[in-house]
């Protein structure tokens, strides 16, 4: 247990039992990015992540949820996979930590929940000899790339598009 903004936090594995308190989490994820770019985001008919999918993601070998937990619940989520990257004529074969979601409820952001989440995901990658930590942010978010900067990521790859 550590104290964030003098509140106690956990930051733990999600287990199944967490799986209504997990979804809040990600329809705020969902409805952020919606509004944000509502020609690439949609609603979801259904539950914002299905059972199956989310029982996957918290029993699967190569991947994790863990949790922000405080007194009145779940406040935050970090959802990371491991990936095999392949070789290419160019690059060796390599594993990565992908780190899909972050996110912490409006409530309580500015209080060293992501920070917390952030240093559990890259130790989750350590345990598993994994030597990088990645992640894709949109350009609109421009609070999450201050964050990851100000958390000591850097930019590898700019992907960028045009409306044809």
């Amino acid at each position: 247990m550590t104290f964030l903004d003098d509140k106690p936090t956990r930051i733990r594995p999600a287990v199944w039992a967490d799986y209504e308190a997990l979804c809040p989490l990600f329809a705020e994820l969902d409805r952020f990015h919606r509004e944000a770019r509502p020609d690439l985001f949609v609603p979801i008919a259904g539950p914002v992540r299905s059972p199956g999918l989310v029982r996957g993601l918290i029993e699967g070998k190569d991947s994790a949820i863990l949790v922000a937990e405080r007194v009145e619940g779940l406040v935050g989520l970090a959802l990371l996979i491991e990936r095999q990257i392949p070789a290419s004529l160019v690059r060796p074969a390599r594993r990565v930590v992908e780190m899909e979601n972050l996110v912490v409820t409006a409530a309580v952001r500015g209080q060293g929940i992501g920070r917390a989440l952030l240093a559990t995901a890259e130790a989750w990658a350590r345990d598993r000899r994994i030597a990088a930590l990645e992640l894709g942010v949109h350009e609109f978010n421009e609070g999450a790339v201050g964050f990851y900067h100000r958390a000591g990521m850097q930019t590898a790859l700019r992907r960028m598009q045009k409306a044809v």
